[in-house]
């Protein structure tokens, strides 16, 4: 538990410090923009923590091939598994696209805010199939104890996704460059991760 253990806490540690960071440059535009945040920063991970369940999956399917020493078959498992959770993360997109002017309004009624939810509603819809590779990824290498690889993927994601903030903060770029610097994180991390994965490593 500890040897896996301590690179899956840097990897979390590197992940809740993004959306801290990204919530602290989201405040800096006003109390509308955090408002707008918060709405997709919680749904944002109650479909992560679905999305999530085929990750589990995969880890536990991964991890038993593994240890039986079906190295084919725990690649293919993990194939599956990660199409199966971008599918469901197209699912989750067409739903929040087709749902835009419902879901905000479900938390709140104020217009201000509900305009800056407009604003970063495409990039939070259409970053969920991404989401859905990499948290499939992610269940993968964990299930193959490839636990230094994640947290130094995750560290590096962190920095590319703290710099697009830090660039949105000074150029202004308001809740679109928030939720911009985020896709950032999740497309650094399935680029990584991605290529882990076809390498068989």
């Amino acid at each position: 538990v500890l040897s896996l253990g301590k690179w899956i806490f840097i990897r979390t540690t590197a992940l809740v410090g993004s959306f801290f960071l990204a919530g602290a440059v989201a405040t800096r535009f006003g109390e509308a923009a955090i408002g707008a945040h918060q709405i997709a920063f919680q749904l944002f991970f109650f479909l992560a923590l679905v999305l999530d369940s085929v990750a589990i999956a995969g880890q536990i399917i991964v991890a038993r091939e593994l240890g039986a020493g079906r190295t084919g078959r725990a690649y293919e498992a993990g194939a599956r598994m990660i199409w199966l959770s971008v599918v469901a993360g197209c699912a989750f997109a067409f739903m929040l696209l087709a749902l835009a002017g419902v879901l905000p309004r479900i938390f709140t009624g104020d217009a201000a805010v509900l305009h800056e939810a407009t604003l970063l509603w495409p990039l939070f819809a259409l970053m969920q199939p991404l989401n859905g590779a990499v948290f499939a990824l992610d269940g993968v290498l964990i299930g193959a104890s490839d636990g230094p690889f994640l947290a130094l993927s995750m560290v590096g994601a962190f920095l590319a996704c703290a710099t697009v903030l830090l660039v949105a903060l000074e150029a202004g770029w308001g809740i679109r460059g928030v939720w911009a610097a985020l896709v950032v994180l999740i497309l650094v991390r399935l680029a990584a991760m991605l290529s882990r994965f076809r390498r068989g490593r």
